[in-house]
């Protein structure tokens, strides 16, 4: 299959970057800080599984920007992207790269959420949640963030790596600020939010405040619609992309 070898060859290209051990190190060390940390901070639980995937959320749309940007400079760096440019269906670069970005992320996520939850269960005693809590908030952030990596290649690839990286920076900031009862109104209309927002509503959803349960659905129906737009846009961006882009 076509799509196949294209994302071998994209996951052969990061075996010498940053990318696969950010993916591995990153989710590593959050865990771990922020276990020792809750060791003796005197929040309740509740508290403590909302702030470490709050500030998850919060550092996802930064990190993305970051990441789709290496992969733009790989393939500057390889040929000035001639490999993608010679393909007769340029939309399966791009759907592959795409997919080896949401598969890393997917590894990242589900390794940070069982390393914090099986510390925080087994070692801190915590209580306030159950063992599949941890890996569905680990879907939630990854399903949240599908759009921001759809806007992130086409920056990445459309200008230069710095607005990529530049944006991701703003959005990290602004979904901070999302988190305050500033948001509280508008956050289910603006994706930079929802990797924060979505997640720690759906703490309160699991457990069983109503308000919250009504909040998930309809950003759930948002999301989806904006994830179809925005993959039927991207699709057709990249069936056009000439390679056209700015100096950094």
């Amino acid at each position: 299959m076509v799509l196949f070898r294209y994302y071998e060859s994209d996951f052969l290209k990061t075996k010498h970057s940053s990318i696969r051990a950010a993916h591995l190190f990153i989710p590593i060390v959050a865990a771990l800080i922020f276990s020792a940390y809750y060791s003796y901070a005197p929040w309740d639980d509740y508290v403590k599984v909302d702030i470490y995937y709050q500030v998850i959320g919060m550092a996802l749309p930064f990190l993305i920007g970051v990441f789709c940007a290496i992969i733009s400079e790989q393939e500057q760096s390889a040929g000035c992207f001639q490999m993608m440019l010679m393909t007769s269906k340029k939309v399966i670069p791009f759907l592959s790269k795409l997919l080896l970005l949401l598969i890393f992320c997917a590894g990242a996520l589900f390794l940070a959420s069982v390393i914090f939850g099986a510390i925080f269960l087994l070692g801190l005693h915590g209580k306030v949640v159950g063992n599949v809590f941890y890996l569905l908030a680990a879907l939630v952030l990854l399903c949240s963030s599908v759009p921001l990596y759809l806007l992130h290649l086409y920056l990445s690839f459309r200008w230069n790596k710095g607005v990529s990286i530049g944006l991701g920076i703003v959005e990290s900031v602004l979904s901070a600020l999302f988190l305050t009862g500033l948001g509280d109104s508008i956050w289910k209309y603006i994706p930079l939010a929802w990797p924060a927002r979505t997640v720690s509503t759906f703490l309160a959803a699991y457990n069983g405040e109503s308000l919250a349960c009504a909040e998930l659905k309809q950003v759930a129906c948002i999301g989806i619609f904006v994830v179809a737009a925005g993959t039927l846009t991207y699709l057709c961006w990249a069936y056009r992309w000439e390679g056209t882009r700015t100096a950094d």
